[in-house]
């Protein structure tokens, strides 16, 4: 009878074994397919040495972050990674950064966002941390613009001076990204008239031509108009009411790539 445990013990490898060799191989889905233990289980296993842990994996996800680029091979994991190095050190400065800027801003994975999230608290002074989440809150999968403008709106009186100016009010753009176009559109003329935003109006322009469906990078005609408009709210020439408007007619429709502009809007203007 003593001998049948050992023998049931070597039976079980045997067949393993066998499994292992005759195992078809998994489809190549380019992918890296790394293994990450939970945190609490690391916090267990390393004994109090929980700096240390840290380290040792997020030098572990920076080797298959660089393996990635040589294989090719996409590295989904870098949340992950960030999120077991961070938990296990919350300190950790390194991975707060890393995440907030090397991962994609419209990746679907949104396991960087704890991160951030933790990045947040620990760093709370850090306004390039926040920024980095806030932009991947607007241009990720569920384009959170009402949580981005709650990470920025405490910088708006920043008296840090390596912020530039945009940044402190960038929290805008978040918020009017939140609004429907009618209310969007009113709050931006708003801005125009309000003397502390005097000098960003290009930012104005930029705003207002997002609010209304135009990519701003892609130059035409109907941008002008939108600039000219802005402009003019903001050298007083022309009442907000009027502005919004003309501008609401310049709206681009979602089923074409031409709006509609107003026939005596460039007339009013020039």
């Amino acid at each position: 009878m003593r001998f049948i445990h050992p023998l049931i013990i070597f039976l079980a490898i045997c067949l393993i074994a066998l499994a292992f060799k005759f195992l078809q191989p998994l489809p190549n889905t380019g992918t890296d397919t790394s293994f990450l233990p939970k945190p609490q289980y690391v916090k267990i296993l390393s004994a109090g040495h929980h700096a240390t842990a840290s380290g040792l994996f997020w030098i572990k996800g920076l080797i298959g972050l660089g393996d990635s680029y040589l294989t090719g091979k996409e590295y989904a994991y870098l949340g992950h990674v960030g999120e077991l190095a961070t938990s296990l050190d919350s300190l950790f400065y390194t991975p707060y950064y890393f995440v907030g800027g090397v991962v994609p801003i419209q990746s679907k994975d949104t396991s960087d966002y704890s991160v951030m999230r933790r990045a947040t608290r620990v760093f709370p002074e850090d306004w390039r941390l926040a920024l980095y989440f806030a932009i991947r809150l607007a241009n990720g999968p569920y384009q959170q613009n009402a949580e981005a403008a709650d990470v920025m709106r405490r910088y708006a009186n920043s008296t840090d001076t390596t912020m530039p100016k945009h940044v402190k009010t960038i929290y805008r753009t978040f918020e009017l990204g939140a609004m429907k176009t009618e209310i969007a559109l009113t709050t931006v003329l708003e801005d125009c008239t309000n003397p502390a935003f005097a000098s960003f109006k290009s930012s104005m322009q930029t705003r207002t031509q997002r609010i209304l469906g135009y990519n701003p990078r892609i130059k035409n005609d109907t941008l002008e108009i939108i600039g000219n408009w802005i402009e003019n709210v903001m050298d007083r020439k022309v009442h907000p009411r009027e502005a919004y408007e003309a501008l609401l007619k310049l709206k681009r429709s979602t089923d074409s790539t031409t709006a509609k502009t107003n026939p005596d809007s460039s007339n009013t203007l020039n």
